[in-house]
């Protein structure tokens, strides 16, 4: 996800010898081992991937879709510059659907903000994931200038195409969705919270817990465990999963440990 890339951009090494190293890091750390344990219990998963990006950059389930060729599944993007890249990307496997929407309370159309695509001569001089920022939210895209101080000359108002949750799935023929990841800045606990989490459901719940106010945290970890899953916060993300079936997935999921402190921006702005 964007949240566990900001987290690597920060350690980000010069050399390749020291990025091999990160890799290493970044295969230990307990989202990545669950991702791989979820693979090897699903070998013909069906996934859903909310804030999608390009598909590449950044993205934890790239290498298991492309490895897992029974995998299929349904990636949205809704910014356009940012999706013509996803097509790109992954136009050619047919058995992953690409969509250029939202996700949203209500199916018709809205205001989203982003950032405006920026140059190649000037890429080295931005975050790794700037093209991760886009929110229904103005302000929830503006809390980044720490980081892009000209954030506000940057932002990008486009009325958007959206979608509610259920009638994405319906679109595609309502299938069985194994593996859902959120990654929409800060919308990702309305969408937990009007999730259908009556049978089947997914199995595997991610989402990215960075931007959540402390209460819509708290109430989405409240919202999964009372429908039966186990919650692992680790970086940016929380990983969930249904343990109701006491199988290897299960096994191997309780044996991974965070190996990365949970963070958050409410967390930043303190220290």
């Amino acid at each position: 996800m964007r949240g566990t890339a900001r987290l690597r951009h920060t350690l980000r090494p010069r050399s390749r010898l020291r990025e091999l190293r990160n890799r290493r890091a970044y295969l230990r750390l307990a989202g990545a081992r669950a991702l791989r344990a979820f693979a090897s219990s699903y070998p013909e998963a069906f996934f859903v991937e909310l804030g999608a990006n390009d598909g590449e950059q950044h993205d934890p389930l790239r290498e298991l879709i492309l490895s897992h060729r029974r995998w299929r599944g349904i990636m949205v993007e809704p910014v356009p510059f940012v999706f013509e890249r996803l097509r790109r990307n992954y136009g050619d496997l047919d058995r992953v659907a690409l969509e250029n929407v939202a996700i949203a309370d209500r199916v018709g159309e809205l205001p989203f903000f982003h950032l405006a695509e920026a140059r190649a001569a000037e890429r080295a001089t931005l975050p790794s994931w700037y093209d991760g920022i886009g929110s229904f939210d103005r302000e929830a895209v503006l809390a980044h200038e720490r980081d892009i101080p000209d954030i506000a000359e940057r932002l990008v108002e486009t009325r958007v195409p959206c979608l509610t949750f259920e009638a994405l799935l319906e679109r595609h023929g309502r299938p069985n969705v194994d593996l859902l990841l959120i990654d929409t800045e800060g919308y990702d606990w309305e969408i937990v919270s009007r999730l259908d989490l009556s049978a089947p459901r997914p199995r595997m719940i991610v989402y990215e817990h960075y931007h959540l106010e402390r209460e819509d945290r708290a109430a989405a970890r409240a919202r999964l465990r009372d429908h039966g899953y186990e919650i692992l916060e680790e970086g940016m993300d929380t990983f969930c999963l249904d343990v109701a079936e006491p199988d290897r997935l299960t096994r191997a999921w309780r044996r991974i440990e965070p190996a990365a402190p949970a963070v958050s921006s409410a967390d930043e702005e303190r220290a």
